[in-house]
């Protein structure tokens, strides 16, 4: 897998000064925003998990166009779509972070993207259009 593409400084600090990111997502019908709660790590990976039935997520599935805005900071990517095992070196930013949407401990999280009730993605910068 490659090495993950950092998010620019200045959206780096102003999500380090959050606790929740607005993320957008696409499809014919246009174009929708939403609250999330976020990861993002020492070297700058933003992470996001969200249930499998939610409209960003299958949106996502066929256009892996995202948004990701703090305040006035914002860029542009794509999002990819991980397995535990692909953000190992994360996994404890990953369950101190989304311990609460019930990945408290790895077996937890494991499960909850194993049986396909969420999903982790990784936010890629650029490449966005």
């Amino acid at each position: 897998m490659p090495e993950p593409a950092q998010l620019p400084p200045a959206l780096q600090a102003a999500l380090r000064e959050r606790d929740t990111v607005v993320v957008s997502s696409r499809d014919s019908s246009g174009e929708g925003r939403a609250r999330m709660w976020f990861a993002l790590t020492p070297h700058g990976t933003l992470y996001l998990l969200t249930p499998s039935f939610s409209l960003k997520a299958r949106r996502w599935e066929s256009d892996p166009w995202v948004r990701v805005q703090a305040g006035r900071e914002m860029v542009e990517g794509t999002v990819e779509q991980l397995t535990l095992d692909d953000a190992r070196d994360d996994e404890p930013l990953l369950l101190d972070r989304f311990g609460l949407a019930g990945a408290a401990t790895a077996e937890a999280l494991a499960w909850m993207l194993d049986s396909g009730s969420h999903r982790l993605y990784r936010v890629r910068p650029g490449g966005g259009s």
